[in-house]
């Protein structure tokens, strides 16, 4: 299955770009390489049914250093297939819209066999799966202004996010180590149960909350488990700027250097600040990251994240996006620092090829450690 996935990418990168300039219905200007099905997937979108599928894999080197010390290479992938049905379009009631996704994750952990960091450098690093990730229900009222989520769901695709910080692969630049280091919470690999609430008083302006199982790997609710809770408010112009704010509170007991701890909680903020726009329609954006929790009680301390995303840099190829970003986490010992470097080439619409390089410094948070360098090299086909 490897080798096929990565000889099917060879031959489609090196199709001749003159086959893309053809004809519109031509199967390189597709959404997805497998099309509309002869027509059934259109017919199920109009619908109001909609199936998304997208295969992920990535190559992963340690070149050097790491708390294992253990230079090697590794190849993980992930297979993600989601249905989402509109209740309007299916001529039921107004305001509806449900989602289930399955996830399939395969191949080994870079983090957990090669490298050791804490911040861990794919955000697609998990154990063997094959799950239902998310299944919910959202119900609108108010023209969207106000909305209920109820099911399995992932915090972080509502919570802790930057839009510039989407683009780098490490997963701190998805939610900081401050929540995903510290407490189980809802999140990638293994959401739980979650129950949301979201008012959106103007265009720019929400205030949302949730509350979430306090181990989402059992998917049961259970009091010794506790419960995850978690507000955030935002001021969000679309395609440009956000300034968020949020905080959370983990109800289990829990035991740190010897000592007993009524449950956790924690502060964050986030910002995505547009800085210019350069010839040729290019973009230019800042993002930030800021994480804090009680150092009595928590491994990581401290977290700031941050970094420059760049758009349409080369001429001719606007979808193209670059950036550079750096991690720290604090912890009681030291401070580890990741630093990377990317560049996402959008070859066709359905396919998309990611280079990134990161320099771990402190890998686990421990200056005696050796410095991690390490190459990631992932592709995502649409299907």
């Amino acid at each position: 299955m490897r080798s096929i996935a990565m000889i099917l990418l060879l031959y489609m990168t090196l199709l001749p770009v003159a086959g893309y300039a053809g004809s519109d219905d031509h199967w390189l200007k597709r959404d997805s390489v497998t099309g509309s099905w002869g027509g059934l997937r259109d017919a199920l979108k109009d619908q109001g049914v909609d199936i998304e599928l997208m295969y992920t894999g990535e190559m992963v080197r340690n070149f050097s250093g790491g708390v294992f010390n253990r230079p090697g290479s590794l190849y993980h992938d992930n297979l993600d297939l989601k249905l989402t049905a509109e209740s309007d379009k299916l001529g039921l009631w107004h305001g509806g819209r449900w989602l289930v996704y399955g996830l399939r994750n395969h191949g080994s952990q870079p983090s957990v066999s090669l490298i050791g960091d804490l911040h861990t450098v794919s955000n697609i690093e998990a154990p063997d799966q094959f799950i239902v990730y998310e299944a919910w229900y959202e119900q609108q009222w108010l023209d969207g202004r106000l909305s209920l989520l109820a099911g399995l769901h992932d915090l972080n695709s509502e919570f802790y996010i930057t839009e510039y910080g989407s683009l780098f692969l490490n997963s701190s630049f998805g939610i900081g180590p401050d929540i995903s280091g510290n407490v189980t919470a809802s999140i990638f690999p293994r959401p739980g149960l979650g129950l949301r609430l979201r008012a959106r008083p103007s265009e720019q302006v929400y205030i949302q909350g949730a509350v979430y199982d306090g181990d989402p790997a059992t998917r049961a609710i259970r009091r010794m488990e506790g419960r995850m809770m978690i507000a955030e408010a935002g001021y969000v112009i679309t395609g440009g700027a956000g300034y968020k704010l949020g905080c959370w509170r983990h109800t289990a007991d829990r035991i740190y250097a010897g000592r007993s701890f009524s449950g956790d909680y924690g502060l964050y903020a986030t910002v995505d600040q547009p800085l210019f726009e350069f010839d040729g329609g290019g973009k230019a954006g800042l993002f930030l990251q800021y994480g804090w929790v009680p150092a009595d009680r928590n491994r990581n301390i401290r977290y700031i994240g941050g970094g420059v995303h760049l758009q349409g840099l080369i001429r001719g190829r606007s979808q193209d996006e670059a950036g550079v970003a750096i991690a720290r986490a604090d912890t009681h010992l030291d401070a580890e620092t990741t630093l990377e470097l990317t560049y996402r080439l959008v070859l066709y619409p359905w396919l998309a090829i990611q280079p990134s390089f990161q320099w771990i410094d402190n890998p686990g948070g421990d200056a005696k450690v050796h410095a991690a360098k390490v190459g990631l090299l992932r592709f995502s086909i649409a299907l």
